[in-house]
Parts: structure tokens; C-alpha cells; sequence
């Protein structure tokens, strides 16, 4: 089930035996974890009737599952980063997990046991397979555009501030998609808009902190553009926030897979949506990605494509020093020199 989903069950007060939470949206996952706690443990009896388990073997979240509550209809007891929902090898992982799955099936009705995942799980994993048919199975996926503008929308209101639709695109493209951000970027724009309700482009421009994508859209602007100490200054601004220039490389390298990749879907014949929905960017990043493809067919940017790919190998194969090697790559690149 979706996020919106299990928050109508618990509204309704249908609530399972087992959850399985996982998904890259840590900020709603900890929200649904809080809600699910809100109407399930009594007031003032929180501590008495929750057990928090990181990373447990089978046999204590067996013995937390089967100690009866005081004063409530259920337990709470919630598993944290389990090793066998997750990559690489656990401890004794086979019997682990068969003792696991095996109680699955039996669990008592005094118990509420939630499977939290930091971020997607392992499907390989037999554990990850048992919880996906027997739990009840929460997905935590970044928001939609729609849903991103919402939740914007409602975290301003509890400050008296509002968002243009237009700035509240280009604070997501700025800062991220993920919640826990945005909501710290909203708090600071909403505090530096003092007495003024609306939150303008300049405010995010003045206040937020842009995410290194965003950075390297910039740069990649300012290349395609010819603006080479523009770009320069923004290469020095993520070296001093201690980004790894073969990070930066390979953000560079991927702008220019995605101008390539939307290139050829139009070329195909496919529409803006459905470019948009196969890059997975954003409205304004691709609006943005446009402008940036102007005036290069498909042959110029495999061409630069190839650069920033030939010279990511340059590096790690030792032939060229990154600094040098990037800076060559930005001069090329915006110099038209490819």
C-alpha cells in the first residue's frame, strides 16, 4: 500500500499484526512509524508498551512479540535495520531468517511488529519475501510533483507564509526532493521572509543550500552558455563544500546521458511527458534540460558525452590527475572544443 493509504487504515483504526515499512522517503516513513505509535500506545504508557530492536536476532524480537502489554491492546515493537532486510551477509542468516518467517505466521494478537527499513529493501532476501505476502507492506517512494506541492503548501501554512506553484518547482529543483531537507530549507526561507507572506525566487536564491545536482545543472548552464568563470566559481564553491571531483565528473557526465537520452525519445517521437517520466527529473529540471540541448544534434552530445565517460576512465586508471583532468573537460566542454 501507498503512504496515503495506511494513513486512511489507521484512520478508520484497522491496524495489523505485522507492517513492513521501506522506501527512500525517510521523512513520511518516521511520520507513519509516529502515527502508528499515536493511536496504538496509550497515553503515558508509551514506554511501557513499545520495544525499539536495532538489528535483533530472531529470538529476541520472538521474546518482545510475545511479552503481553500493561494496560493496552497491544505491544508495539518495532525492528530496525535488520541485516537480513538489506545487502550483504548476515550472521547465522538462513536460520535467522526461516525463524522469522516461521513466526510470521503465528504472531499473537497482543503484538503490532513493524519491519523498518532504512531505505528499499533487499528482494533477494527471503526475509524481504515473506514480509512482502504476509505483512502489510508500506512503500515509501519520493513524492510526485502534485504531492511534492502539497506538502510544501501545508508545511508554509503553519508559518503564514505561501508559494508561488512556479517558485515552489524551483525550490525542489534547488534543494532536493527529499522532506527532511525541504522542510529545514522551508523553515529558513519562512524566517528570512520576516513579515512578508509569499516566499519569492529571490528568498530561495539568498537562502537555500542547492543540492550538487542542482549545482552541476548550473555549471552545465553556464557551459553550454559560455560562461566559463561562472562555471569556474561554481566549481570552487563544491570543492569548498568538499565534493570529490570525480563526483562532480560523473553529475556532469549524467546531465549530458540525460540530454542525450531526451534527444532521442523526441527524436523517436515521444512526447514531453513521457521523456520527462523516463529521466525521472522533475518538470523544471527538464524544462531546463531543453534549453540546455539547444543547438547540439544527437552526434554532439554523444560527443561530450564521451569526453566526460573517456576521461572518468583517464582518472581512475591513473593516466590523468583529477583536477587537471576535470578542469580540461570544463574548458573543452565550454569552449565547444569537443
Amino acid at each position: 500500500m501507498t503512504h496515503e493509504e495506511f494513513f486512511d487504515a489507521l484512520k478508520r483504526g484497522e491496524i495489523a499484526p505485522a507492517y513492513f515499512f521501506h522506501g527512500e522517503e525517510e521523512h513520511v516513513k518516521a511520520s507513519a512509524l509516529e502515527a502508528l505509535r499515536a493511536r496504538l500506545l496509550p497515553a503515558g504508557l508509551e514506554a511501557l508498551n513499545e520495544t525499539a530492536l536495532q538489528n535483533p536476532a530472531a529470538a529476541v524480537v520472538v521474546a518482545a512479540a510475545e511479552t503481553l502489554p500493561l494496560m493496552a491492546e497491544r505491544r508495539l515493537v518495532v525492528v530496525r535495520d535488520s541485516a537480513l532486510l538489506t545487502a550483504g551477509k548476515a550472521s547465522d542468516e538462513a536460520a535467522e531468517s526461516a525463524a522469522l518467517v516461521d513466526y510470521l505466521g503465528r504472531l499473537p494478537d497482543t503484538a503490532c511488529v513493524v519491519f523498518f527499513c532504512r531505505g528499499v529493501a533487499d528482494g533477494r532476501k527471503k526475509l524481504t519475501q515473506a514480509l512482502l505476502k504476509q505483512a502489510a507492506v508500506v512503500r515509501f517512494d519520493p513524492l510526485g510533483d502534485a504531492a511534492l506541492a502539497r506538502w510544501i503548501a501545508s508545511r508554509l501554512r503553519r508559518t503564514g507564509k505561501r508559494i508561488s506553484a512556479a517558485n515552489a518547482e524551483f525550490l525542489v529543483f534547488t534543494c532536493g526532493r527529499e522532506l527532511l531537507t525541504l522542510g529545514q530549507e522551508l523553515d529558513k526561507l519562512s524566517a528570512h521572509a520576516g513579515e512578508r507572506e509569499e516566499i519569492s525566487r529571490a528568498d530561495i536564491e539568498t537562502v537555500a543550500t542547492p543540492t550538487l545536482e542542482c549545482t552541476v545543472f548550473q555549471m552545465v548552464d553556464a557551459l553550454v552558455e559560455g560562461r566559463e568563470p561562472e562555471a569556474f566559481r561554481l566549481l570552487a564553491a563544491m570543492l569548498e563544500r568538499r565534493q570529490e571531483r570525480i563526483g562532480i565528473l560523473a553529475m556532469i557526465a549524467r546531465q549530458y546521458r540525460h540530454m542525450l537520452h531526451a534527444s532521442l525519445m523526441k527524436g523517436a517521437g515521444l512526447s514531453d511527458a513521457q521523456v520527462q517520466k523516463a529521466l525521472g527529473v522533475p518538470a523544471f529540471a527538464y524544462r531546463r534540460l531543453l534549453q540546455q540541448m539547444r543547438g547540439m544534434d544527437d552526434d554532439a552530445l554523444r560527443a561530450r558525452l564521451n569526453l566526460c565517460v573517456e576521461t572518468d576512465f583517464a582518472i581512475k586508471s591513473g593516466r590523468m590527475r583529477e583536477d587537471a583532468a576535470l578542469e580540461r573537460v570544463m574548458l573543452r566542454l565550454g569552449g565547444g572544443n569537443v
